[in-house]
């Protein structure tokens, strides 16, 4: 039955229907599945609808009703492939609802860059540059957690996972002629791995926005308020940035506000925090204040205020664009410009030496990625190496000799 016109089942509301479904999806070897959820009310995302695909069939399955633990140990079993589309949030929401760690994903997105195509490409995009398909995107942002679903809610979230297994056999197959699929398995690692879900809560302050504009001492003062504020967000079930704003910590951590006052008068600070945690914040501060210079955090690395590196790093970046270009590959998959000035800084605190073999070697000397193009960019930028224009007028490429 083509992916188009699969059966749709009722949405399954009840636990032997679920898990009648469970042990079809395991026989069947391979599925697709995608998730509707809200963020925007508590702590941790709320799952509001599950939708899986077979080669013959979708399900609906509303976890208001049912426990879909059986389900996320399938994602967690490397027996059977899981298809998504850009699943990593569908991945963290299994994950910290049970602790069960993803394993053998397929995620179509990164499988279509590695073939070439955009990157990222929206679902509805994907499907139709592969299958010639189009699925409805109208219900994009919508109200999941209603009940009932609308018609208009249900259509969109069966054509959102009707054609995953269809995108997948054809990416697969163009993979398996370009010898990709190992490549696929390098960039589905992070997905399967705790780490990806888990954020130290130590490095958590280089999340919040405007971060990279505070000194080191304010730094360590946003560090012990993040921490702070991840307590009382979790307390209050609330997002983090509803429960206090990225703008409102940093104004904090600048200020450095020593009374209730003080702290009444940052400006965006709700009125009501301070009597619920104000010395608690106050004594947050104190504690980032009190932390030695030489313990004191960084933010991230700016190299563009060094004319030398910048010039490096678009020199690196042009090279790295001619080298997708002739080979097949999208280069956003392949580097940032973050990614590029790591080599950089690499290349010139290690001239002569090769790539380390431990975990602080740089991402485009890593896997796949070193051998597409990370050796022939460290030629380049050691001088043993040039870039070549070539084609002009009409079709001009740069190409690396």
């Amino acid at each position: 039955m083509s992916s188009s016109r699969k059966a749709v089942a009722p949405i399954i509301t009840d636990s032997r229907e679920f898990a009648a479904l469970c042990q079809t999806l395991r026989e069947a070897g391979a599925f697709g599945f995608d998730t509707e959820f809200i963020r925007e009310r508590s702590y941790r995302p709320q799952l509001c609808l599950l939708q899986v695909a077979t080669p013959s069939r979708v399900d609906l399955v509303d976890p208001f009703r049912v426990d879909t633990r059986e389900f996320w140990q399938l994602v967690a079993d490397p027996a059977v492939v899981k298809v998504v589309h850009a699943g990593n949030q569908d991945l963290e929401i299994g994950y910290l609802h049970t602790q069960l760690v993803p394993a053998n994903i397929f995620d179509v997105q990164v499988a279509a860059a590695l073939a070439g195509l955009h990157y990222p490409l929206p679902y509805g995009k994907l499907v139709h540059n592969l299958l010639g398909v189009r699925a409805p995107q109208d219900h994009t942002v919508s109200d999941w957690s209603r009940r009932p679903l609308s018609p208009g809610q249900i259509e969109y979230a069966i054509a959102d996972v009707a054609h995953l297994l269809g995108a997948y056999d054809k990416l697969r197959a163009q993979l398996g002629k370009l010898a990709r699929l190992d490549w696929l398995r390098e960039e589905m690692q992070p997905l399967e791995s705790p780490a990806t879900y888990e954020v130290d809560p130590r490095l958590a302050y280089l999340r919040v926005r405007g971060h990279e504009r505070l000194r080191p001492r304010e730094l360590a003062v946003l560090r012990e308020l993040v921490d702070l504020r991840d307590q009382g967000a979790r307390k209050a079930d609330l997002p983090v940035r509803t429960f206090l704003k990225d703008e409102v910590l940093v104004a904090i951590a600048r200020q450095m506000p020593q009374t209730l006052n003080q702290l009444d008068e940052v400006r965006g600070f709700p009125t009501p925090l301070v009597r619920q945690m104000g010395q608690a914040i106050l004594d947050a501060v104190r504690a980032g204040q009190q932390i030695q210079s030489d313990l004191h955090p960084r933010a991230g690395r700016d190299d563009d205020d060094d004319p030398a590196n910048r010039m490096l790093v678009d020199l690196a970046c042009a090279a790295g664009q001619s080298l997708c270009l002739s080979g097949q590959l999208n280069h956003a998959l392949l580097a940032s410009r973050s990614d590029y000035a790591e080599l950089v800084r690499f290349v010139r605190r290690s001239p002569k030496s090769d790539a380390p073999a431990d975990a602080d070697q740089p991402h485009l000397l890593a896997g796949w990625r070193r051998h597409f193009a990370g050796d022939r960019l460290v030629e380049l930028l050691r001088g043993q190496a040039a870039l070549h224009v070539k084609g002009l007028p009409r079709k001009p490429t740069l190409e690396l000799g």
